[in-house]
């Protein structure tokens, strides 16, 4: 989950120099679902593994739907053809397209290891009797 966080520094590096900047809602919806979501699942997998995939899993998830919709399908500030023709328009794509295959690889990801912690018992293994 460094990547992706180093991907979105970069993303968000790119929508500053093209002025695209986001408020209220997305920008709520950014702060803590793309950046603080995956940084508290990193967080919490040591000792809440399960909980810590379902995190991952839901906000890689939730990003993904996210930046495909504002990047690809919604026509809008955000869109990658209504972004302004400059140096920066390539590392807005590269970055927005990067992320959005971080996102849906980590949330499938995730959602193995949730499944295989959630079948696998915890505690230690009783000798057969």
């Amino acid at each position: 989950m460094g990547l992706h966080l180093a991907v979105t520094v970069l993303h968000a590096a790119a929508h500053a120099a093209l002025q695209v900047f986001p408020e209220g809602v997305d920008l709520a919806f950014i702060v803590g679902v793309i950046l603080v979501g995956p940084v508290a699942a990193v967080g919490l997998l040591r000792f809440h593994r399960r909980v810590a995939a379902a995190l991952a899993a839901v906000s890689m998830g939730l990003s993904f739907v996210y930046g495909v919709y504002n990047h690809f399908l919604v026509a809008g500030p955000d869109h990658v053809s209504i972004v302004s023709s400059e140096a920066w328009t390539t590392v807005f794509v590269i970055s927005g397209a990067a992320l959005g295959g971080l996102e849906i690889s980590t949330a499938v990801v995730a959602v193995f290891v949730f499944w295989s912690s959630a079948r696998t018992p915890s505690g230690p293994a009783e000798p057969p009797a």
